[in-house]
């Protein structure tokens, strides 16, 4: 019997780096961000009003701020992000309009762009070609984020769209993973390759 505990606690320490690894991911670490930064515009826009319940106040609270989305950007080059970057920004909008709050897509095109090879297309960064080039939101979901050896850390802000007041600030830490890796930096220009090999600062 003192046999088949001793394979079992082994076997549960083998697992373990496993599942403290998946608690690090991409959406992991964009629902904690989300969520510190609902906490704090609840305190700020929910009130206390006695007459409906807390999940009401919430639900209206989030149902009337209007939000667009931006692209994190690297800490050390403001004008430098990367696929993960962008990929942060969506995994947070999803938890944002899940929870209920107005979401604006910046990136939306005048018209839909057909192409027989690839697919149909809406989504565009070409400005000429956006449907609108200036939001109506409340605020702007802005960041930053900063590379180390072992890990990114994102550092995510609501911005008051008129006074620049940041309302509310999320962070998370995603670790570098062999997969995550080429998330880190875009394909190299014209080629639409990613570099095969990468370099880590010990």
């Amino acid at each position: 019997m003192s046999r088949f505990i001793v394979v079992i606690l082994v076997f549960a320490a083998l697992l373990f780096p496993l599942t403290a690894a998946a608690i690090g991911t991409v959406p992991k670490a964009a629902n904690s961000i989300a969520e510190q930064m609902d906490a704090q515009l609840m305190m700020r826009y929910a009130g206390n009003d006695p007459d409906i319940d807390k999940k009401q106040r919430f639900a209206r609270a989030r149902a009337g701020i209007m939000i667009m989305g931006t692209t994190p950007v690297n800490l050390n080059n403001l004008e430098k992000s990367s696929p993960l970057g962008r990929q942060m920004t969506e995994e947070i909008s999803r938890w944002l309009i899940n929870a209920g709050y107005r979401y604006q897509e910046l990136r939306k095109g005048r018209y839909i762009r057909f192409d027989r090879r690839k697919g149909e297309f809406i989504l565009t960064r070409d400005v000429r070609k956006l449907a609108r080039t200036v939001g109506t939101s409340q605020a702007v979901l802005a960041g930053t984020y900063v590379v180390s050896s072992e890990q990114v850390r994102f550092s995510i802000s609501l911005i008051h769209t008129t006074s620049n007041e940041v309302l509310a600030k999320g962070t998370a830490t995603v670790p570098i993973t062999d997969d995550l890796l080429p998330l880190l930096e875009d394909p190299l220009p014209g080629s639409g390759y990613m570099p095969t090999v990468y370099t880590r600062l010990q």
